[in-house]
């Protein structure tokens, strides 16, 4: 069966169960006024690396900073709020600035939509929701949540877009000593991209937790379509050369509208208050526009008080570049290079660090991190000169984080 067939099944069973419950429970339930919630969220980070021809980035999410040391990769605000109207509906709302992939500032909407309890344990939700693409998809703006200074980049680079514009739904059940989560959503989004535009379209997927105790597991899926638009100074002298050596049909392969993606995910954690076990795997497959790769980490971490020293282990490879040509020796040749590796994010990295309770709500951590990326491959760094001399590609590279993150 189709991921498709099966998603639309289950939606139509969840809304048969909604049917189901009594049609009387709403009406029965002691009036309540509307009630509003309101929260925030922000993050204060710098990072710094010790090569200065390199710098620092999130691919997706932020524009690579010419200072150093760099704000823009963690440093961000939030609010949200919730009106509550009833004891089955409520709407939310939540606003961020930080800069984006496009090197603006300016506010997004990254929450916005209407939930409505259907039957006991059984929501839908419509507007602007998290795309639940990795085990911690919902704590990716409030980094309090999480126990170091960014997800690793090597798994939650893999897929840069987090809100997604449409319908999902929420089962929760409790199994025996196990508690279950299904959901099922369908959607698309867009960010930001440097000097163009990626959009995800007709995403259709499906997450399911597992947890018991100190012990949960993730499971996710996703397919959809996508649209990557490049604009940027190297694709456009890269489409010039392919177009001068009559092999102008890679463009297609390279930037466009009709690119398809799948994405799969494996999340464990076991936390007992005292150890904290983290580990992830993702992996990417396109036909076009951007490379398939996977990726992995394992975080390990040990709490004495308010303070929890951590280590991670992460590695993300490269399995398809999709972009083949051939060009004679010299510059043209070196250009097609440097794009393949540019497109290459594909690296191994230890990081050793750790997080200070500061206060209720208030967090301190700072890390090292010790980075390699693939001889054809930039990683997680950019070059901050000329691209066709800087040379990242086998490199042991290392940076300095530093971030203070607040919830209240």
């Amino acid at each position: 069966m189709s991921l498709t067939r099966l998603l639309r099944r289950c939606a139509a069973m969840m809304l048969l169960a909604a049917a189901a419950a009594p049609a009387h429970a709403e009406a029965d339930a002691p009036a309540s006024p509307p009630r509003f919630e309101f929260a925030g969220f922000g993050t204060l980070g710098a990072v710094s690396t010790d090569d200065k021809d390199v710098w620092f980035t999130r691919y997706g999410v932020n524009y690579p900073g010419k200072k150093d040391p760099d704000f823009s990769p963690d440093s961000l605000v939030g609010i949200q709020g919730s009106l509550r109207l009833t004891p089955y509906n409520d709407i939310t709302l939540q606003g961020l600035v930080r800069e984006d992939g496009g090197a603006s500032q300016d506010p997004q909407l990254t929450l916005a939509f209407f939930r409505q309890t259907l039957a006991p344990g059984l929501s839908v939700r419509l507007g602007r929701v998290r795309v639940p693409f990795f085990m911690l998809s919902d704590s990716l703006y409030v980094n309090y949540a999480n126990p170091w200074v960014r997800p690793p980049v090597e798994v939650y680079g893999l897929n840069p877009f987090n809100d997604l514009d449409g319908v999902d739904f929420i089962y929760n059940a409790r199994f025996d000593a196990f508690d279950i989560e299904v959901h099922p959503y369908y959607g698309g989004g867009r960010i930001p991209f440097p000097q163009g535009k990626a959009r995800l379209k007709e995403a259709l997927g499906v997450n399911l937790g597992l947890s018991r105790g100190d012990f949960s597991l993730h499971l996710g899926h996703g397919e959809g379509t996508f649209t990557l638009e490049r604009g940027d100074a190297l694709f456009v002298a890269v489409s010039n050369i392919l177009q001068r050596t009559g092999q102008g049909g890679v463009i297609s392969d390279l930037s466009g509208t009709h690119g398809r993606t799948r994405f799969d995910s494996v999340g464990v954690q076991w936390d007992d208050g005292s150890w904290q076990l983290i580990g992830e795997y993702a992996r990417r497959k396109t036909n076009r526009y951007a490379a398939s790769a996977h990726g992995w980490y394992l975080s390990l971490g040990r709490r004495f008080g308010p303070v929890m020293p951590y280590m991670v282990v992460a590695r993300q490879m490269l399995d398809e570049q999709f972009a083949a040509a051939t060009l004679p020796s010299g510059r043209l040749a070196t250009l097609w290079d440097v794009f393949l590796v540019s497109r290459n994010n594909a690296q191994r990295s230890v990081t050793l660090g750790a997080r200070w309770e500061l206060a209720a709500y208030a967090a301190v951590k700072a890390e090292v991190t010790q980075a390699r990326p693939d001889g054809d491959a930039w990683g997680s760094y950019a070059p901050r000169g000329d691209v066709e001399t800087t040379r990242i590609g086998g490199r042991t590279l290392n940076t300095f984080s530093l971030s203070l993150d607040v919830s209240f």
